[in-house]
């Protein structure tokens, strides 16, 4: 009887934290199709076969890079749920998210290579993690935005799909600059915020801005 392959040992923690670091960077920089495997696995000192041992290819890289860093980084931030949202708690919650996430921001910085893997993956298939990070995104946003809409929070003159694809593009926008700005970590901080109060200030309800 033929003896069936040994499963390959899980990585060390040391191993697997260089290897994620080392392509989060590469993907981040020139997404799945650009990066080179040869250029990480060198740079993370594994060799080819202990790789193919662990992962299919690269596009399996790139979705185990993907759920570990989103886990990592949901850890840190705790968005809070919509269905939990109230009116006198709404704003509270969601400026405390954004003041955790500049936290990350400069405390964390490879976490935010997620964001331009999130990116610069916008046509990556639906069978990829990044895709399923992206609707999950989408959906929290658009799901935040009913509950605003429905606790009187949030302006209810627009309907809620053109409201959530308005929000999601200036989202994208504000994040997008501020992981790509030039200036130092603390000023793109304080730039995004000033941006998301001015976007805030247009989404929400005339009481809530009286």
């Amino acid at each position: 009887m033929k003896a069936m392959p040994r499963p390959a040992r899980p990585l060390d923690t040391a191993a697997a934290d260089r290897l994620c670091a080392v392509a989060a960077e590469a993907f981040a920089a020139r997404g799945l199709e650009g990066a080179s495997l040869n250029g990480i696995l060198s740079r993370a000192r594994m060799g080819k076969g202990s790789f193919y041992h662990r992962f299919a290819d690269k596009a399996a890289l790139h979705d185990w890079v993907t759920e570990r860093l989103s886990t990592a980084l949901l850890r840190e931030i705790r968005p809070p749920q919509p269905p939990t949202l109230t009116r006198q708690s709404f704003r509270d919650e969601l400026v405390g998210l954004l003041a955790r996430l500049g936290h990350v921001a400069l405390t964390r910085p490879e976490l935010m290579d997620l964001g331009r893997m999130f990116h610069n993956s916008a046509d990556a298939p639906p069978e990829r993690a990044i895709t399923t990070v992206r609707r999950a995104v989408n959906d929290w946003i658009g799901g935040v935005l009913e509950t605003g809409q429905a606790l009187g929070t949030v302006r209810t003159d627009l309907p809620p799909d053109l409201l959530t694809a308005l929000a999601i593009t200036t989202l994208t926008t504000i994040d997008q600059w501020a992981l790509n700005s030039k200036n130092d970590t603390t000023t793109r901080s304080a730039t995004a915020t000033t941006a998301i109060g001015i976007f805030w200030n247009l989404i929400t309800s005339d009481e809530e801005t009286a």
